[in-house]
């Protein structure tokens, strides 16, 4: 690639200034916070304090597009939508469906690409308003509403010097993220996948009774709520977080390559992740060349940004902590990078997902993943297809060294070294189906390489067997057991696809 134009360069360099996952900023999308309207309240079931929106309400389109976070709303319309505003709220409505067999699903956040949460018939009861968090300094505990999302917790913990492996999204609900195992900040330093710092939960059962579930109380209800993702029995109204000390130090190398040396740098990666501190959280991303001309070829249209982060009890330690990777070919051969750039923790959001910015795009979402111990071999294999990409927008994520480890008291089973997710983003619904071609292209791809799946990051809409094989055949079977226990009458839908 040709880097003559020094204003090209330019523009390279601070997409190096962003991060990895800043730069990406551009291609997630942030949510749309609805505000609650001023509309008369009509058809309410009793005792429901909060919202109750009918599908013959003038305003129901508006809530019903409002539970999808993003554009690609499904074609699925439920009868009822309940804004809860309390415990109660929750308990009331499931009483209510359970009572008019109606089935119910959960919103917490909206994250999930499929939309899982959005189903046809039945009730669906958004949480988001639970959003009070409590800070247990002591124990080192948050109790946090149902509908807490990421950047809140991070704030209210930071304030008392602790913090959490939240998602690196500050907008996601931090109860469905935990739920589906959660691949969250510096997780590799903090017990691992996020649902593994899940000490307790509060939750409603399909019979509208509340119970507190942890490893002594109702240990089969904990053991699912780690890691079952958008597919529960129940709904949780409150979950109590392990949380951990905020790093004193967070240092952030970035470094950018052209697509067509993908190779020495998967190379250099997986030589360098060998010996590298765990605490070195390792994103590379293969994108668009923001400079690269609307005419230009594919193999000049695309980079591959590498970002490492740094997280460490001082700023020697952090710095030793990125020096094999300053020391590598990924520096010495990169065309651009921007070292030993410092953060706050909370800092992070605020450079690279503030909302304010014009970084969160609304778009048409499908993605998809696979848990892998051949991540180089996996982004190799991806290359050729990526240049292709039927969308600018369109992306492929690895995070490396993420060693996935089940746990016997988690139903989250995948186990792998690296996660490498693909990301297909469009603006124009009548383009859905050649974007949602790619990534089924991109699945057969990838496959191949893969020991598992997260959860959180499958379509299930086209392909809703990956689900199951998100689940080791053990923990697959025991869910089922579990759920006929506590929801022996079908009140709640199942994973989506399997209703």
């Amino acid at each position: 690639m040709n880097y003559k134009n020094i204003s090209r360069r330019l523009v390279l360099k601070q997409l190096a200034s962003m991060s990895a996952i800043g730069a990406m900023g551009s291609l997630r999308s942030l949510s749309l916070y609805a505000e609650e309207r001023n509309n008369p309240e009509i058809g309410l079931i009793p005792e429901i304090k909060g919202k109750v929106i009918h599908r013959q309400d003038e305003d129901y389109e508006f809530w019903r597009q409002h539970m999808i976070w993003h554009l690609s709303k499904p074609d699925r319309y439920p009868d009822i939508i309940v804004r809860a505003k309390s415990e109660q709220d929750v308990i009331n409505a499931i009483k209510y469906a359970a009572k008019n067999k109606l089935k119910v699903t959960t919103r917490s956040g909206g994250h999930n690409a499929p939309g899982a949460a959005l189903r046809d018939g039945g009730v669906i009861i958004d949480v988001s308003l639970l959003n009070d968090i409590e800070i247990d300094i002591k124990n080192r505990i948050a109790s946090i509403g149902g509908g807490v999302k990421s950047a809140s917790l991070v704030t209210a913990a930071r304030d008392e010097g602790l913090s959490f492996p939240a998602p690196h999204c500050p907008t996601v609900g931090l109860s469905g993220f935990t739920m589906g195992g959660g691949i969250g900040w510096n997780y590799a330093h903090w017990g691992g996948m996020s649902c593994f710092s899940i000490e307790a939960a509060d939750v409603v059962t399909a019979e509208g009774k509340l119970l507190r579930t942890s490893d002594d109380e109702n240990p089969d209800l904990i053991w699912a709520i780690r890691g079952v993702g958008p597919g529960f029995f129940g709904v949780v109204t409150r979950l109590y977080l392990n949380l951990y000390p905020v790093p004193k130090t967070i240092l952030v190398n970035n470094y950018i390559h052209p697509l067509d040396d993908l190779e020495a740098v998967t190379t250099t990666l997986d030589e360098v992740n060998k010996v590298k501190d765990d605490r070195a959280e390792v994103i590379a991303i293969l994108l668009q060349n923001p400079e690269a001309p609307a005419d230009a070829p594919p193999e000049q249209s695309k980079i591959c940004f590498i970002s490492i982060f740094a997280f460490a009890g001082s700023e020697a330690e952090a710095q030793a902590m990125l020096a094999p990777f300053a020391e590598s070919d990924l520096a010495n051969k990169s065309l651009v990078k921007i070292e030993n750039t410092e953060y706050t923790f909370e800092g992070l959001y605020g450079k690279f997902f503030n909302p304010g910015v014009p970084a969160g795009m609304q778009a048409r979402y499908a993605v998809d993943n696979v848990i892998t111990n051949k991540p180089g071999e996996t982004l190799l294999a991806l290359a050729d297809h990526f240049k292709h990409a039927t969308s600018p927008h369109s992306h492929v994520l690895a995070a490396y060294a993420v060693n996935m480890k089940p746990r016997a008291n988690s139903c989250f089973s995948s186990i792998g070294s690296d996660f490498v997710g693909c990301y297909s983003i469009w603006d124009n619904a009548e383009e859905d189906e050649q974007h949602f071609k790619w990534l089924d292209e991109t699945i057969l791809i990838m496959d191949p390489f893969a020991s598992g799946h997260y959860i959180n990051e499958v379509e299930a809409r086209r392909h809703p067997e990956r689900i199951e094989k998100s689940f080791s055949k053990e923990n697959w079977q025991r869910l089922k057991t579990v759920r006929d226990k506590y929801d022996p009458m079908g009140v709640f839908h199942k994973h989506l696809g399997y209703s």
